[in-house]
């Protein structure tokens, strides 16, 4: 089983993180797809870019919105 921390960012801030586990040795999944960096995958009814973050420890990836709400 696989750990790996998603991190979801929206204009530059952190708006949350979450935890999640694959079924998958060393491979994380997302909804049963493998997480390739720079990939976009829908989350809670969200399209999100999914990018790799280096940190040494378990995988880490940032999410940010495929397309950003224009600010009121």
């Amino acid at each position: 089983m696989t750990h790996f921390q998603l991190v979801f960012r929206r204009n530059g801030e952190v708006v949350r993180s979450e935890f999640r586990a694959s079924s998958f040795e060393n491979e994380p999944h997302i909804d049963g797809r493998l997480v390739v960096d720079g990939e976009t995958y829908p989350i809670r009814g969200v399209e999100w870019l999914v990018r790799c973050e280096e940190t040494g420890d378990e995988p880490r990836f940032v999410c940010t919105p495929v397309v950003e709400r224009a600010a009121a």
